[in-house]
């Protein structure tokens, strides 16, 4: 308890704020702290609801475009420079048949499962460039190509005697 000065050991009294409390003079907020955190909150609810219909009114972000052929094959850790050297090879005919582009290869980290993506207008025309590189390599014996058209697709075995 804390003492008073004149000894008595009575609690001094609380101090008088005055009618509007600490905020003397300012009439933009109430007095009740509960009705000034329901207007801060609801200023912020406005704020959040004005941002978010202008992201909404945003143009939409371009989409990627699916990739016109999927290559899924088998490889092993130890395959990898020869996955390298089979991309730098698919990169260069696919550039100089002006066919479209070599994508990212996705590799599992497994070990098992490669996936390689290539982009161009024409699937048919792309595999034309690719499927020479392809069929050769050891690491395309069990390869599956994928074929991505504008309404369906087209899955089949690539293997080395496929001519497709």
């Amino acid at each position: 308890m804390k003492k008073t000065g004149d000894g008595s050991g009575a609690a001094a009294p609380l101090r008088d704020m005055g009618p509007a409390g600490p905020y003397h003079g300012d009439s933009s907020f109430s007095q009740e702290p509960g009705v000034r955190n329901i207007a801060i909150w609801g200023l912020l609810s406005a704020l959040l609801l004005a941002f978010s219909a202008a992201a909404a009114a945003a143009p939409p972000t371009q989409k990627l475009p699916e990739p016109a052929i999927t290559v899924r094959f088998d490889y092993y850790p130890q395959d990898l420079a020869t996955i390298r050297a089979l991309e730098r090879k698919l990169a260069s005919a696919i550039n100089r048949a002006k066919a479209g582009e070599l994508g990212e290869t996705e590799l599992h980290l497994d070990g098992n499962d490669g996936f390689l993506y290539l982009y161009g207008p024409d699937p048919d025309r792309l595999y034309a460039a690719a499927g020479p590189i392809l069929r050769p390599s050891r690491l395309m014996v069990h390869a599956e190509v994928t074929k991505q058209y504008a309404a369906s697709s087209k899955t089949f075995p690539l293997g080395k005697d496929n001519p497709d």
